[in-house]
């Protein structure tokens, strides 16, 4: 099957851009070992480029460009130029025309044109508006991002070139010398004939970014100025605070050291660090402990097992060592540059729904939570709850608080110390104590200040605006409090109890958390027992329970269980009817050319590639189910993916979610709110001191589009700072 050849004759071919592609040198992400006499990675599984990106590896002073080609469509074909011949001038005119060029993944090549061409070679500015991304097209089509990959799902008369990928790699890299050779990097000069491979490699990678460019629609206009936000974003990076971080890799150093200490001593040798996975098993193995996959997805289950406390201490350091707050807070380490800044932080349309996907440091994904914290009744100072006296006050007495900014800020001049004694002594666990204040290591620039909100349950709105659930969409348009109701709904408690039990004791009911924050996660899109197994609720409830619930909410939301159904019947039949239209409230399907559309109310499509149909049996019923090709999120691999009404709803909600805020961000940065930080509902900006407010930041976030104007979104919770925080 040839994915995408007649969407695009539909829809509208590409626009003719100029393409172009970068192979170059770095030294970035290696260091040399002089004992050794060899380079090393700085990150074992992660080497160079994948360690430190793009905008750090472009920086460095080895930096180089290997060679380039370009290709500016005017019928005389792909040009190559390398160090040492005379400037592309022709490419210079073409963006002096306003011309565009385009490449894949094309952070890559703003950052090496950036910090390599203009600084070493003379050449004009690439202004970023005129820069598009092979990738981000791919990707909007819910095709693979990796060129490689997309080309062979395309099946493009020009693919990737195998052979000449392992020539770039290796020329792109720093070489550890032998006896017989003892050069550090290969040049042109001494191998003209391995560059002859690299350039033609290059020029292939040309070929194929513009046979992929050809097969998929150019974004929309509204989209092109979300897509040039985005890259606006991850050009102007966010501040970070150089300090913090290397205080913290200081101690995680020193507990790394004291760990393979303790690891080593307690198995008599047989473990010395923490990453010999094979003789960590072969270990645990001696004392009966079934270790088939020790990762930190599958540690916590394994935990769980009756075993000896030798065996479980060597877990607990593993577990550690490979906790958030050590690979953030490295990953902080290698890619902030010398303005103190981490730029690329972003993908844009990192999944099926367009939503962005955190890079790197992976902002979207930072941990919420650190040690167990008190409040001082006397003084009203937060410090570790396993003190027995304020810090600050030597006040006796406290009560136990969450964790937040005053804990991130009381607890950052103890990491600043950069010494694990003194960080354990005053916060209890170090690494738990590092992994709280990671969200305030984003910081604003010197005078500057951090403008954040976030859009109050924009899922659980969106979802109510579409399906038609009446009394969710009042909720939202009075009181907000979807929990609490939600609880109340499935329990038969009066819903003013909630506000009573609030006003008596000050603290949320037990049941808003139990019952009705986790019925809202898991519930929404169709989830059943171990969906709320997932959120937390096994704690609280048995399997008989939880199902009980979960039929409970279905009884009091039949407009979304109606949804999930209808919406999966509009899929199937669109499907069965190619050509012709089917909807249910606002979502429409249509399937043409072996691609099934979902027409969303702002106007664009979410493709499903090659829709097929099969019957299957789902509680006695024999029933057709939809599946679709697609990448898998872990694996990154083109496969058959089964969905359902539930998964469908799901992405239907996400991707409508996502094209509320995308249309804010901007608007935001229309007003001058400069955006450094987002998650998928949250933006966060960086503006002078005295610069806006935040009324006026949420007032913007609030200005809906046409297609939901009335819908009751709203922005809250809005802080101002120099601390990135998560309230």
């Amino acid at each position: 099957m040839i994915y995408g050849q007649q969407f695009c004759a539909g829809l509208g071919a590409s626009t003719v851009l100029a393409g172009m592609d970068f192979e170059t040198y770095s030294e970035a992400g290696y260091t040399w070992d002089p004992d050794r006499q060899r380079w090393v990675s700085t990150q074992p599984n992660k080497p160079g480029l994948k360690s430190v990106g793009a905008w750090v590896y472009s920086a460095h002073p080895s930096a180089r460009v290997l060679t380039f080609a370009y290709d500016l469509h005017d019928g005389a074909g792909p040009r190559l130029w390398y160090p040492g011949q005379p400037n592309p001038v022709e490419l210079f005119e073409h963006l002096e025309r306003g011309g565009l060029v385009e490449a894949v993944n094309s952070f890559f090549e703003f950052s090496i044109w950036r910090n390599v061409c203009e600084r070493r070679y003379g050449w004009p500015e690439l202004p970023l508006e005129q820069l598009r991304d092979v990738a981000a097209k791919a990707a909007s089509w819910t095709l693979p991002r990796k060129l490689e990959t997309v080309a062979a799902v395309l099946e493009t008369a020009a693919q990737k070139d195998k052979e000449g990928a392992r020539v770039m790699n290796r020329v792109s890299v720093p070489r550890s010398p032998t006896k017989k050779d003892a050069r550090l990097r290969f040049t042109r000069e001494e191998e003209p004939e391995l560059f002859g491979k690299l350039d033609a490699y290059c020029i292939q990678d040309v070929a194929a970014e513009d046979a992929v460019s050809i097969r998929c629609a150019d974004l929309s206009a509204e989209e092109t100025r979300i897509f040039l936000v985005d890259q606006t974003i991850n050009a102007r990076g966010v501040h970070c605070d150089r300090a913090a971080v290397d205080a913290s890799l200081a101690i995680i150093d020193q507990a790394e050291t004291r760990y393979q200490e303790e690891l080593n001593r307690i198995t008599l040798g047989a473990v010395k660090t923490p990453n010999e996975l094979k003789n960590m098993k072969e270990f645990l193995a001696g004392f009966g402990v079934d270790a088939p996959s020790i990762t930190k997805d599958t540690l916590p289950e394994l935990l769980k097992q009756p075993m000896p406390a030798v065996a479980r201490r060597v877990l607990d350091i593993r577990k550690a060592m490979g906790s958030l707050s050590v690979k953030k807070t490295a990953a902080m380490g290698y890619r902030m540059d010398g303005g103190d800044r981490i730029r690329g932080l972003y993908t844009y349309a990192g999944g099926r729904t367009w939503r962005w996907a955190g890079a790197g440091v992976q902002p979207q994904n930072m941990p919420n939570a650190g040690p167990k914290v008190v409040k001082c009744d006397r003084c009203g100072a937060v410090h570790w709850a396993g003190l027995w006296f304020c810090p600050g006050c030597f006040g006796h007495k406290s009560t136990p608080t969450g964790w937040g900014i005053e804990a991130a800020e009381a607890c950052l001049p103890a990491v600043m110390s950069g010494d694990l004694e003194t960080l354990e002594a005053f916060w209890g666990d170090a690494l738990t104590a590092i992994s709280g204040c990671l969200r305030s290591f984003f910081t604003a620039g010197p005078g500057m200040d951090l403008i954040c909100s976030d859009y109050a349950a924009i899922e659980a709105v969106v979802i109510a605006e579409l399906a038609g659930e009446t009394w969710r969409q009042e909720v939202f348009r009075t009181h907000g409090k979807i929990y609490e109701m939600s609880a109340a709904k499935i329990s038969g408690l009066p819903f003013e109890e909630f506000a009573r039990h609030k006003a008596e004791t000050g603290s949320h009911h037990p049941l808003r958390k139990k019952l009705g924050k986790v019925a809202e996660l898991a519930s929404g899109y169709q989830g059943w027992i171990n969906a709320w197994l997932h959120f937390g609720a096994g704690d609280y409830m048995s399997e008989e329970e939880i199902k009980q619930n979960i039929l409970a909410w279905r009884k009091a939301s039949p407009a979304i269980v109606a949804f999930w159904a209808g919406l999966e019947a509009a899929a199937i039949a669109a499907v069965e009817r190619p050509g012709a239209p089917f909807s249910y409230q606002a979502i429409t399907y249509e399937a043409r050319a072996d691609v099934l559309y979902c027409h969303l109310p702002s106007g664009r499509a979410m493709p499903y590639h090659a829709p097929r149909l099969r019957e299957e049996v789902r509680y006695r019923k024999t029933k057709k189910a939809l599946s679709y090709m697609g990448v898998d999120s872990k694996t990154k691999q083109w496969v058959r993916m089964d969905t359902h009404g539930g998964k469908l709803t799901e992405n239907v909600v996400q991707a409508v979610s996502r094209d509320i805020f995308a249309a804010a961000m901007v608007r935001l940065e229309d007003a001058g709110y400069r955006l450094v930080l987002h998650t998928h509902d949250e933006p966060t900006a960086e503006v002078p001191k005295g610069f806006g407010s935040i009324e006026e930041f949420e007032a913007i976030m609030m200005e809906n589009p046409a297609w939901c104007r009335d819908w009751p979104i709203k922005a809250a919770g809005g802080w101002r700072g120099h601390r990135y925080r998560k309230d």
